[in-house]
This record gives structure tokens, sequence and C-alpha cells, in this order.
């Protein structure tokens, strides 16, 4: 027996002394805390993937709650904020809460959302309960405004007809007459973001989003701070144009029609039209980008007629920054009318007008993620619109507001 346990331990010492059996012991108690931090890591990598999820629902939900802080109660607000964050992954039956406070002075509120972590393979390390929480402020600001109708004192200075889509859910509509009947709407508008009519309005069976009378519109921002450049002596003269035509900056003069089919490409710079207008028929595509359109007269101005497929774009940066079309102040009342298009006009920048009565005709339609319209008189006829503001933007007042993140 003696002899017995002296042979084991002299194997175990030899064991222990070799260089395999230093390895494998070793690993034998390396291997728990080896698994230990895979399995850390393996959940540090799902926390933070719920840690993001929870920035995101809280806040959508913040921005979206903003927006009634000037309207609805704190209980409503509390509700909507929840309802967003619901519909964006929030779920209470796996122990997801929500908080919502809601400050008077300024009005603003913040959406704090709080995730019970799983601990798949680091219960055995770490304490049981882990919590990732997150918050956002958000508070309500006035809509910016793409389309603003300056006439002051007449009578349908908006008139929107029937068949009319307008998606501009980023945006409102200002009316400046304080007409009792500023503005006539035939079609409803459920996807704008509001419209500010300083007068009345009338509504033939329509609905308007956030509809505001009486309400303050927006000044305009761009009256005398456009630089006027130079006209000069007329460097291109009326001509007739077909197929592809490369058209250059400068000033254009006498009449110029675009007949039968073409392409018309305009290099980017300043066109000057004066006294002039360019006739541009069916079956032409127009594509300009980083180009301004300056008309020196009332007579002055591009008329798109039917089947014209049209993209023009403001220059980013220089004198003209975002300015698509402008004119000089003081001009007498002019109207002009777009007669619509097959395709689509993408026109990106301000259009400045302030003088133009414009009516978009039937199938005139436009698409835009930045365009703001600034005209004496509009009519809408049966067109499709969707478009948001430039990136200048005119800032809107009391036609609803939105939701803005201030953390």
């Amino acid at each position: 027996m003696i002899q017995t346990i002296r042979r084991y331990r002299k194997r175990l010492s030899a064991f222990c002394s070799g260089t395999r059996g230093n390895f494998a012991v070793i690993t034998a108690l390396m291997l728990p805390v080896l698994v230990g931090l895979i399995g850390l890591a393996l959940d540090t990598a799902n926390w933070y993937s719920n840690h993001r999820q929870m920035d995101r629902i809280v806040e959508t939900a913040a921005a979206a709650a903003a927006s009634y802080l000037a309207s609805d109660t704190t209980a409503q607000i509390t509700a909507i904020a929840g309802n967003v964050a619901a519909l964006n992954g929030l779920s209470t039956s796996t122990g997801d809460t929500l908080a919502v406070t809601v400050a008077s002075n300024p009005a603003t509120l913040t959406v704090t959302g709080k995730r019970k972590l799983n601990q798949f393979f680091s219960a055995p390390f770490l304490p049981a309960g882990l919590t990732t929480t997150s918050a956002a402020t958000a508070g309500a600001s006035g809509n910016p405004v793409c389309i603003l109708v300056l006439d002051p004192s007449s009578s349908q200075t908006l008139l929107v007809n029937s068949g009319v889509t307008l998606d501009a859910l980023s945006c409102q509509i200002d009316v400046a007459s304080t007409s009792p009947s500023a503005a006539i709407f035939n079609s409803s508008l459920p996807n704008v973001a509001g419209v500010c009519v300083a007068g009345g309005s009338t509504l033939n069976g329509s609905t308007i989003n956030n509809l505001a009378n009486n309400c303050t519109t927006a000044s305009d921002p761009y009256a005398g701070n456009i630089a006027t450049p130079t006209v000069g002596g007329c460097t291109v003269n009326g001509q007739n144009f077909s197929g592809t035509t490369n058209l250059n900056p400068g000033t254009y003069c006498g009449s110029f029609n675009f007949n039968s089919p073409g392409n018309a490409n305009l290099a980017a710079g300043l066109y000057i039209l004066n006294g002039t207008n360019w006739n541009i028929n069916g079956g032409w595509t127009v594509t300009g980008t980083g180009v301004t359109f300056y008309f020196v007269t009332s007579g002055s101005f591009i008329q798109f007629n039917s089947n014209v497929t049209v993209n023009l774009s403001a220059p980013t940066s220089g004198t003209y920054a975002n300015i698509l079309m402008f004119e000089p102040a003081g001009l007498s009342i002019s109207s002009f009318a777009v007669d619509g298009t097959s395709s689509g006009h993408l026109l990106e920048g301000v259009i400045h007008l302030p003088s133009r009565n414009i009516t978009f005709n039937a199938a005139s339609n436009v698409t835009s993620d930045a365009l703001t319209l600034v005209v004496n008189q509009l009519i809408l006829d049966s067109v499709n619109w969707s478009i948001g503001p430039d990136a200048s933007t005119i800032g809107g007042n009391g036609a609803g507001t939105v939701g803005v993140l201030l953390n």
C-alpha cells in the first residue's frame, strides 16, 4: 500500500513539474475566465444595441410629442409620446418604461426611457438587474414656410382648385392677404404642415391640416436682400431652338422659342432675361445645375408648356446661393402660367417673384426637397406636388408647430 501511494505521488510530481502538466493546470484555471470574457463581450454588444435603440425611441417620441406643447394637456402629450414610443420599439411587456416631464418656461418636454438588459452570459460575474437609460429633450418651433403668397388685400390670393394633391409635411403655406376670402380651397390638403392665412378662408368640402385664420404670416426675408446684377448689353438675341441645345450664362433679349423635341443643357451661372421670355414647348427636357434666372422686367419670364421635363437647381454657394429665380423690386403686377409636364418639374431653390401671379395648371407635377416659392398670387389647378423648404428657409409663425430636439 505504501509503495502504491509513493508510486502515485511520484507520478503526480512528475506531471506537475512537466511542461504539459503546467499547461493543463493553467488552462483549467483560466478557462472559466476566458468563457466569462467572451460572454461579457457578447452581452456588451447586445447592451449597446439596446441602448442605441432606446436613444432612437425617446428622440422620436420627444420630437413628435413636442409639436403638441402649445395645444394639448400634459396627459395628452404623455399619451402621444407613449404611442409613438411603442410604434418605434418600446415594449412594456418586457419591462420597458417611459416617463414624460413637461416644463412651461420655456415650453419643453423630456422623455426618459429605461430598459432592463439581458445577461445571457454575464450573469455569474455581474449583479442582476442591469438597465440602460436614455433621455431626450425637445421644444416646439414654427414650421418653415415653403409657399408665401404676398398680396396684402385681394380675395382669392391663393386658389386651390379641385384635383390638387400637395405633400408638404415639413413646411407650411402662408397667405398674407387680410381679405375675408383671402384663400379658397376646393381640394383637401391633409398632408401639409399647416396653412397660415392673415384674413379668412373658404373651404368647399375640403379639409386643411393645421389651418389658422387671422394668423400672423411670415415676412418676406428676400426683399431687398438679393444682390441686383448689372444687366449690361445683350449677349444672346432672340432665337429658335431645336434638338440638343447648350446654353451659357448671359443677358438674353428678344423672343426665344424651343420648338419640337429637344434637350436644353444650361451651364452653371446667372441667366438675365431682359424684356423677353423663353417659350418652351412640349417634348423638351431642360436641365441646369447651379443656375439662377433674373427677370429684369414684367415681360420677362420662362413659359413651361405641356409635356416639358424640367430639372433646375440653384447654386449652393456664392452671391446667388439658393436663389433659382428672382426679379427687381417694384415691378408692375403680371401673370404667367406653368402649363404642365409629363415627367415632373424638379425645382430646387428660392423662386422669389413678388410681383407675379402664377398659375400652375393641370398635370404640373413639382417634386422638390428644397423649394421656397414667393409670389404675389398663386393658383394651383389639378397639380400633384411634393415639396420641402430650401436650405435658406422662411421661419413660420402660427399654423402648427414641429418638435425640435434640443439635446
